[in-house]
């Protein structure tokens, strides 16, 4: 494979900066943010291109840098925040789930909100009265028996 083909870093020595073409429909612009925003402290960062066609990076560092690391490192960002989009995406279901379930089991009020039908709520009634605190339910006995 030719490795001009894949290169999407152009270094420009005069400018002191590293150009790295981002094609949108691998990389969606969210990623490009993400992946960007982890750069700030290194680089001055400047996007621009068409967001459907291609999203150009230029990124200038604000210390001494290798310049064609500084755009590996970037690729690498990119590669990570799309796997963490993906992953998210297969995943949302069950975090939703999960953070519901937390909420309702803090607040029974968003329990009877959320259930459609009263035959749900039978959980709280205590026909057994089992829930009574034992202080209610035997109390204090008097110990005037002699």
């Amino acid at each position: 494979m030719n490795p001009k083909l894949i290169e999407n870093l152009r270094i420009n020595k005069n400018k002191g900066a590293v150009i790295v073409s981002v094609d949108p429909n691998i990389y969606p612009l969210d990623v490009i943010y993400s992946a960007a925003y982890v750069f700030l402290d290194r680089a001055y960062i400047l996007l621009c291109g068409d967001p459907k066609k291609r999203v150009v990076v230029d990124l200038k560092p604000k210390n001494n840098y290798d310049l064609k690391k500084l755009g590996r490192e970037f690729n690498n960002e990119l590669l990570n925040y799309a796997f963490y989009k993906k992953q998210s995406e297969k995943t949302k279901n069950i975090r939703e789930s999960i953070i519901q379930r937390a909420l309702l089991t803090n607040d029974p009020s968003l329990a009877e909100e959320s259930l459609d039908t009263d035959d749900d709520l039978d959980y709280l009634e205590d026909p057994e009265g089992i829930a009574i605190p034992w202080e209610e339910k035997y109390g204090k006995k008097s110990k005037k028996k002699k």
